[in-house]
């Protein structure tokens, strides 16, 4: 295992050089955060508001209606070099704050990325849902055309963040982007480490499975977190954490500025 870390190390320094982007300052990044509007239809027009204050003009924006569900999904999209894409998405259905921290996280992540021209086309989805139901990334993915597909390269699903420093849920995660994670946790020496989410929370990541996209979840759960949830209470009793918030907002700008580097294709797409 130490052997597989130096490598992964020596290969990532070789690619640090390559790995740029712009984090908006903490303020900025926590006062998004700060109001969290009460329904879901307030939420969806808060997060098209912050994606246009990111920067995401508004032709790149766009709201995708899911049959009975008040709010939509709302999408965002930065175009790179190529039609080969990775999605971002976070779900802003649930009781808030805890799903809010990654939904609201979208635009800040939209801007360290947007500094510059990126290789991959990079799509930011905020989902809507109805008690963890996965309505709307299900609604999402099942809606890509084989095309597109085809040209999904993976999937980073952000869940609950903020509550601890940055945690990977690896039984909801591909291998290789699990490798990349630990590269960019090395070269940007933020904490981060292992905790599955498997036990007491469904992610939207797993709706991408049956349709092969290699996916990775990234939230900030403690064990004791996951065990209070399977037991029915609710995490937005807990407490919010600035410092792990913006740690965790620098590592995933960081992680996807990695990938849109040394990302490979997969094979036979």
């Amino acid at each position: 295992m130490r052997l597989t870390v130096l490598i992964l190390v020596l290969c990532a320094v070789s690619a640090a050089q390559k790995v740029r982007f712009t984090p908006a300052q903490k303020s900025v990044v926590l006062e998004r955060r700060e109001r969290v509007p009460a329904s879901e239809s307030e939420r969806q027009e808060r997060l098209e508001e912050l994606f246009k204050q990111a920067g995401c003009p508004a032709r790149a924006i766009t709201e995708q209606k899911i049959g009975s569900l008040s709010a939509a999904n709302v999408i965002c999209r930065l175009a790179g070099k190529s039609s080969r894409t990775i999605i971002v998405g976070a779900n802003y259905g649930l009781t808030p704050p805890d799903a809010w921290n990654g939904a609201v996280l979208l635009p800040s992540v939209y801007q360290a990325l947007a500094a510059r021209k990126r290789h991959y086309t990079f799509v930011f989805v905020a989902f809507a849902d109805d008690q963890r139901a996965l309505l709307g990334s299900a609604f999402f993915v099942n809606h890509l055309s084989q095309s597109e597909l085809d040209h999904t390269e993976a999937m980073i699903n952000l869940d609950a963040l903020g509550f601890s420093p940055t945690k990977v849920s690896t039984q909801h995660s591909d291998s290789e982007l699990v490798k990349a994670l630990i590269a960019i946790v090395y070269i940007l020496k933020l904490p981060a480490s292992q905790v599955d989410m498997s036990r007491a929370v469904n992610t939207d990541s797993e709706t991408f499975v049956t349709r092969h996209v290699p996916r990775i979840t990234l939230h900030s759960l403690t064990v004791d977190d996951l065990s209070e949830l399977h037991n029915g209470e609710p995490l937005y009793t807990h407490q919010f954490r600035e410092e792990n918030y913006y740690d965790s907002y620098h590592l995933i700008s960081g992680f996807l500025a990695y990938l849109d580097e040394t990302l490979k294709h997969r094979r036979g797409k």
